[in-house]
């Protein structure tokens, strides 16, 4: 037998009329209501026609998932940062009525403008895309009139449709800062890839309030690397100049920096303090453990992906810009 859209209607104990909002993302229904129908229609097996009803509605039922030039496969391979981002963005769409995830990588710069091509010619529904782009082309993507979230950007233009969502990024440079003044460390860096961007310079800003209160002198190291291999050569500046704590923009940096640091016999927690940025799981595995400013990536992946479901059924309106908190997870590096 062949289940229609009466067969979960009667099972979730709604309307046929119900079950076809729930399934295009239109009308009002609650989220228990939502529940309930994607409930029974996992239950019962039913699979709606998404190609039929695109035709009919103009919905694609697709989520478009951009990652800046500056990630390449070199980093998504390194970097667990992006496929924590990834996962959880799948994880909501894949219970969210129905809303299939399709990802946009832009190799280079150039690319940008064939991957403004690709999300015209799929038609998507919304995007959520990643980190900071070249101003010409977030005004292109804000001229096609579908929402928009960012995540971990900073642009300040007058773009109508565009939300989002972001770290408190100043606070974790000062918190991590902050605790390796606290534990007695002198001459303390600031170890990062690509500091200019306005990401990197929130967090570069809470590293020098930190350090203008305790009266102390900045040492900014900068290198245009992958985050580990940044973090290897790091480890040679450091000792050259004797400083005897780093906070690093992220734990990749932070992780090669451990690893050079251990390579010449320095004691990690004791003679070098080291806090990191992202807490992500690599940094428990690792001896020291390293300490981390926790920006729970998972949450807010999740978090800009259902603001975009909820702008997309009309629960919530465009150009909210939500900072997420951060918090210090002290370990053993530190």
């Amino acid at each position: 037998m062949s289940i229609t859209v009466i067969h979960v209607a009667k099972e979730a104990g709604v309307s046929r009329t119900t079950v076809s909002n729930v399934f295009s993302g239109k009308g009002k229904y609650s989220d228990e209501t939502r529940d309930a129908v994607l409930t029974a229609a996992k239950k019962l097996g039913y699979k709606p026609n998404l190609a039929a009803r695109s035709l009919i509605t103009n919905q694609s039922r697709l989520i478009g998932l951009i990652l800046p030039s500056y990630v390449d496969t070199n980093t998504l391979t390194n970097s667990p940062f992006y496929n924590i981002i990834m996962d959880s963005v799948y994880s909501v769409l894949r219970d969210e009525a129905y809303y299939d995830l399709i990802i946009f990588s832009v190799p280079y710069k150039e690319k940008l403008l064939q991957v403004s091509g690709w999300i015209d010619a799929r038609n998507v529904d919304g995007i959520l895309a990643i980190g900071e782009y070249d101003q010409n082309f977030l005004k292109d993507l804000n001229s096609k009139d579908i929402p928009v979230v960012l995540i971990d950007n900073y642009s300040r233009g007058n773009y109508a449709n565009f939300s989002y969502v972001n770290s408190d990024d100043e606070t974790g440079g000062y918190l991590g800062t902050q605790y390796l003044i606290n534990k007695g460390y002198k001459k303390i860096a600031l170890c990062g890839v690509e500091l200019t961007g306005p990401l990197m310079q929130k967090r570069y800003e809470g590293y020098k309030r930190a350090l203008k209160e305790a009266g102390y002198k900045e040492y900014v190291f900068d290198k245009s690397d992958t985050p580990f291999e940044a973090g290897m050569q790091f480890s040679d500046l450091l000792t050259a100049q004797q400083i005897d704590a780093a906070f690093c923009t992220e734990d990749m940096v932070a992780v090669g920096v451990l690893h050079g640091m251990l390579r010449k016999n320095v004691r990690i927690g004791r003679d070098f303090g080291l806090v990191g940025f992202d807490n992500i799981y690599i940094g428990q595995q690792v001896f020291p453990e390293l300490t981390s400013i926790d920006q729970t990536i998972f949450e807010k992946g999740e978090t800009a992906t259902k603001t975009l479901l909820k702008i997309l059924q009309k629960k919530t309106s465009l150009g909210s810009r939500l900072i997420l908190p951060v918090s210090l997870v002290a370990r053993e590096s530190a």
